[in-house]
């Protein structure tokens, strides 16, 4: 692993204090699997104060981001690094953990999740592997450290995260009885915060290939407890969908679904869905009023079942969506759009609903079609290239030639720019002023 100047300083730090500094999890973990390291994690064995002076006395900024629980953050050069007293757990309740702190590294390991993310590195390279977590990654296989129903019982997030890093690191199925025990105790992931939840949820639909793991969660009944209604998890297996984000592909599963009746949306929220689209906030908000008062009338637009809205309102009220996700996500359930358009029908959409939306809805259109992929990641490319240029005319410059203040002054300024988007955007300002002033002129 390598260890940067900012790392070294506070390891640094935490030695002088007479304490020890060791790498630990994810960060240990991908770097033995040769993967992008991305959060650097530490545990100590100082106390928590301690920890907080000895980075102070190097100048250190610190934020106590978990005191209760060891964990305080360092801020060095714009890099944060979370540091965490070896501690071993007293109580757990399922969702919440009470510690104690301790100066036995194995301890601490005992408490973590699976063997493979309880590995630990100093800064000279040398790895403590207290419980075979280097076979086990060697060999592509999760396996919890201890009883794997014991593990559950103290925290039923790892139910999710069991599959999340089988998703990520593992080949091959979940063995039969880490399958069983994630099933007996699914009911369980209804006591979680949709926070939580989405987290893991997300990270695992960003994984490579998710489709096997979704699958399995499915077959055993534990994906119903967070989508309560069967999807095609085989969509999420096209090549289309590489460096997609989650949100994306989980609007795709939803997709795939029958029409759900109200009765079994569920345990957590039943009764708080709306049925009706028209009480979620326009997802158009940032496109100008002009722009999106009309669709161009030769592209077929078809809006799907309001059941899809029921559908992405439950998801994003379980899984706590933000307003923009929760938007985003019914416009794309909601939405189709035709997987062969012109060049100029491109433009239109893309100015319509923005970039982003339209490529999100071009990809998703594109999956479920199943023609030609080249063509769609072509419609993509081409999204990423082109900007909508400035519509060149304003309400002043149509007053200029005489047209009267008030509504009307609006609604022929957006007919002037639909006739600029039916030219692709060639017309000129001085082409278009000469078309308002005949416009004005035919329609007097």
């Amino acid at each position: 692993m390598l260890v940067d100047n900012e790392t070294n300083l506070i390891i640094n730090a935490i030695e002088e204090f007479g304490g020890e500094a060791r790498f630990v999890g994810g960060c240990v973990r991908d770097s033995i699997l040769k993967r992008n390291v991305h959060d650097i994690d530490l545990a100590t064995n100082l106390l928590p104060g301690q920890t907080i002076k000895a980075l102070e006395l190097y100048g250190i900024k610190t934020i106590p981001t978990g005191l209760k629980h060891g964990t305080i953050t360092a801020v060095l050069n714009q890099k944060s690094f979370e540091i965490t007293t070896l501690r071993y757990d007293v109580k757990s309740d399922g969702r919440h953990a009470e510690v104690e702190f301790t100066d036995d590294w194995q301890a601490d390991a005992s408490r973590r999740d699976f063997t493979f993310n309880a590995l630990y590195a100093d800064r000279h390279g040398h790895i403590y592997d207290y419980f075979c977590g280097i076979k086990d990654l060697e060999a592509r296989r999760l396996n919890f450290i201890g009883n794997a129903e014991d593990r559950i019982k103290e925290d039923y997030l790892r139910i999710l995260r069991a599959f999340r890093f089988h998703a990520k690191i593992c080949v091959g199925e979940l063995s039969n009885a880490i399958l069983e025990v994630c099933k007996k105790h699914s009911h369980m992931i209804q006591s979680l915060s949709g926070e939580r939840i989405r987290d893991e949820i997300f990270k695992l639909l960003e994984c490579d290939n998710p489709f096997p793991t979704l699958e399995s969660m499915q077959k055993f009944d534990i994906l119903y407890e967070i989508i309560p209604q069967k999807v095609n998890c085989c969509i999420l297996s096209s090549e289309l969908l590489t460096n997609t984000d989650a949100l994306v592909k989980l609007a795709l599963l939803l997709r795939t679904t029958r029409p759900l009746s109200k009765s079994i949306y569920g345990k957590k929220f039943l009764g708080e869905v709306q049925a009706s689209i028209a009480e979620y906030v326009d997802v158009f908000e940032e496109r100008s009023s002009a722009s999106i008062t009309k669709l161009p009338s030769e592209i077929e637009f078809r809006k799907r079942s309001t059941e899809d809205d029921n559908l992405g309102e439950y998801i994003s009220k379980f899984l706590r969506l933000s307003k923009k996700q929760e938007r985003r996500l019914l416009f794309l359930l909601t939405n189709n759009i035709s997987t062969e358009l012109s060049e100029k029908e491109q433009k239109k959409y893309i100015s319509l609903y923005g970039r982003e939306l339209y490529r999100d809805l071009v990809r998703i259109c594109g999956v479920e079609s199943a023609k030609n992929i080249n063509t769609t990641k072509r419609y993509i490319a081409f999204a990423c290239t082109f900007t909508t240029p400035k519509f060149p005319l304003s309400g002043y410059d149509l007053i200029s030639l005489g047209y009267q203040p008030g509504k009307s002054l609006g609604e022929n300024l957006g007919l002037i720019k639909k006739h600029w988007e039916d030219s692709s955007y060639a017309l000129t300002k001085d082409e278009l002023m000469l078309y308002a002033k005949n416009f004005i002129s035919v329609h007097r």
